[in-house]
């Protein structure tokens, strides 16, 4: 008996676990903006895009472009379509894109607090690992999560709870730092996001249920 229990705990760990295996493979290279401005060059290894409009609502994607791929067209489109204010930091680089990358507790760059201070809700777009189609929906904003992971399942899409290093539920969450003190992040896996950038019909039914919380 415990030698099936033995097999089928190896079991689970090699073939089921990289399915939905989502922690970041690396730390940062650089500890605050401050750090990567003083190293990067803007407008050729990255760029900012930014909208601060009248709403007080607000998209974001820190990891954009080349960091974590399909983010920035997500929120792009999630923006165009519903008028709310947007934000991207987009990676540019042919290479070594992830060296960019800045952890959500600490992420400082100063027009992208400044716009997610001035909004009261905030939906920042995230890409994880993970060979299966799921987002996993985190933040403090339970009410706005709630209603996206309604809307996502309607749409025919994986909703997951994310492991705890993904939960976006830490107050110094860029997501968190808005006027409410609550947002929402989400996390598609790598296979999801490859299949919406792949399909333009799948594309356009997930942003729409975005759009529809909002």
């Amino acid at each position: 008996m415990r030698k099936l229990i033995t097999t089928a705990a190896i079991f689970l760990a090699v073939f089921l676990v990289p399915l939905f295996w989502t922690h970041p493979a690396q730390a940062d290279v650089y500890k605050n903006y401050q750090q990567l401005a003083g190293a990067e060059v803007e407008g050729r290894d990255y760029r900012i895009i930014s909208y601060d409009g009248p709403s007080r609502s607000a998209v974001i994607a820190i990891h954009g472009g080349g960091i974590e791929r399909g983010t920035s067209q997500i929120a792009r489109s999630v923006a165009s379509r519903t008028g709310i204010d947007l934000y991207i930091f987009e990676g540019l680089k042919s290479s070594r894109n992830f060296n960019l990358h800045l952890t959500s507790t600490n992420f400082d760059e100063p027009i992208g607090k400044k716009l997610v201070a001035n909004s009261l809700r905030t939906l920042s777009i995230h890409g994880c690992s993970g060979s299966s189609q799921a987002t996993l929906v985190g933040g403090r904003d339970k009410v706005l999560a709630g209603r996206i992971k309604t809307e996502l399942k309607k749409a025919g899409f994986v909703v997951k709870t994310p492991q705890s290093s993904l939960s976006g539920t830490n107050p110094k969450n860029i997501c968190n730092e808005n006027a409410s003190k609550k947002g929402v992040q989400l996390e598609l896996t790598y296979a999801l996001r490859q299949a919406l950038l792949k399909d333009k019909n799948l594309y356009n039914k997930y942003v729409n249920a975005l759009v529809k919380t909002l």
